[in-house]
């Protein structure tokens, strides 16, 4: 699998990507994701954020992630690229009483479900979706 975590923001350590990819890896491998499937993950601040947001979303404010599918269904081996704010997860950490590290490894789940068609739009997509992170989370540990 080819994982690429882009940090603009350039507050995470070589080290700490490194886990990621490996995370990541863990949780296509979870979804059963083709071999060579590839995969984005970008770090960005608010202001980055809510912009992106406002230009896909229309909504304009920030948010703590955003996926963007590439390919037509899991089937596809180019998945899509991932966008996580760390200003909003941090804050998201702080609120939830859970670590920095924690938040991410959440987000980079939830956002990799976007990207194999899971949404949290209605009542049972997101109740499916939050039972699937929840599995995904606890394999992971």
């Amino acid at each position: 699998m080819i994982i690429e975590i882009l940090d603009e923001t350039r507050e995470l350590e070589p080290s700490y990507k490194r886990g990621l990819k490996e995370i990541s890896a863990s949780v296509l491998k979870s979804l059963n994701a083709p071999k060579d499937s590839e995969l984005s993950i970008s770090f960005i601040d608010d202001e980055k954020m809510r912009g992106l947001n406002r230009t896909y979303r229309d909504i304009d404010h920030t948010t703590d992630v955003l996926s963007f599918p590439q390919g037509e269904g899991p089937d596809t081996t180019i998945l899509g690229d991932i966008v996580i704010s760390l200003s909003t997860a941090d804050r998201n950490s702080r609120r939830y009483g859970i670590t920095r590290e924690e938040e991410i490894k959440k987000l980079i789940v939830h956002g990799i479900l976007h990207l194999f068609g899971y949404d949290h739009k209605k009542k049972k997509e997101r109740d499916e979706m939050r039972e699937k992170e929840k599995e995904i989370l606890h394999n992971l540990k």
